[in-house]
C-alpha cells in the first residue's frame, strides 16, 4: 500500500487498486511443488544409489542447490513481480506500474481518455479477468492486460469519464500575423 500511499494525491480519491489475476501465481506454485516432489525422487535415488557419505552428501547439497535455484528463478521471482505490479483508479488518473527490471510506468489522467474498452476470450471469460484499453486521441491505445474484474473497473472508469466536467470552449481565435512586405526589420 506504500506505493498508493505515494502516488495519490491529495484531494484525490482513490477508487480501484489491484494486482493482476490471481492466475499468474499458478505457474510459480506449481514449479515450486514439482520441484519437491522431483527433488524428493532425487534424494531416494541418492539414498539408495550413492554408497559413499561423502559422495551422498555433495550430491545431497548438489540436488539442493539446484532446487533452490529453479525456485528462485521460476517460483519466487515471477510471485515477487505479481505481488509489486499495481493497477490504481482514481478520480483523475488511471495508473499502471509493472514490476521487474524494467520499471514502466503508465500514468493516463482520465482527461486525455477518449474511449475506455475491455475485451477477454472464453477462458478470461470463465476466470474473470482481461485486457482493459484506454484509447487517448490520436496515441496509441494503451493496454493493461490480466486485470481482475476487468468488466466492473471498466465501469469504473467509464463512470468517472462521465463525471468529469465538460471541456471549456474554446477561446476567440488568435488574430492571424499580418504579411509585410520588404526586407525584415523595416517598417
Amino acid at each position: 500500500m506504500g506505493f498508493v500511499r505515494s502516488v495519490v494525491a491529495p484531494g484525490e480519491t482513490l477508487i480501484v487498486h489491484s494486482h493482476p489475476h490471481w492466475r499468474g501465481l499458478v505457474r510459480p506454485a506449481l514449479v515450486t511443488v514439482i520441484g519437491a516432489g522431483l527433488a524428493g525422487i532425487a534424494g531416494g535415488f541418492i539414498e539408495t544409489q550413492v554408497v559413499h557419505p561423502g559422495d551422498r552428501a555433495a550430491t545431497w547439497a548438489m540436488v539442493a542447490g539446484l532446487y533452490l535455484l529453479v525456485v528462485l528463478r521460476f517460483g519466487l521471482w515471477p510471485a515477487l513481480r505479481w505481488a509489486r505490479t499495481d493497477l490504481v483508479v482514481t478520480d483523475e488518473r488511471v495508473l499502471y506500474r509493472p514490476a521487474g527490471s524494467s520499471r514502466r510506468c503508465v500514468d493516463v489522467p482520465l482527461r486525455r481518455v477518449s474511449a475506455v474498452r475491455f475485451q477477454h476470450t472464453l477462458a478470461d471469460r470463465a476466470l474473470g479477468t482481461g485486457c482493459l484499453i484506454l484509447e487517448c486521441g490520436h496515441l496509441p491505445p494503451v493496454e493493461i492486460d490480466h486485470v481482475p474484474g476487468v468488466a466492473r473497473v471498466h465501469a469504473t472508469v467509464y463512470d468517472e469519464l462521465l463525471r468529469l466536467p465538460p471541456p471549456p470552449p474554446p477561446g476567440p481565435p488568435a488574430p492571424a500575423a499580418r504579411f509585410r512586405w520588404g526586407l525584415p526589420g523595416r517598417r
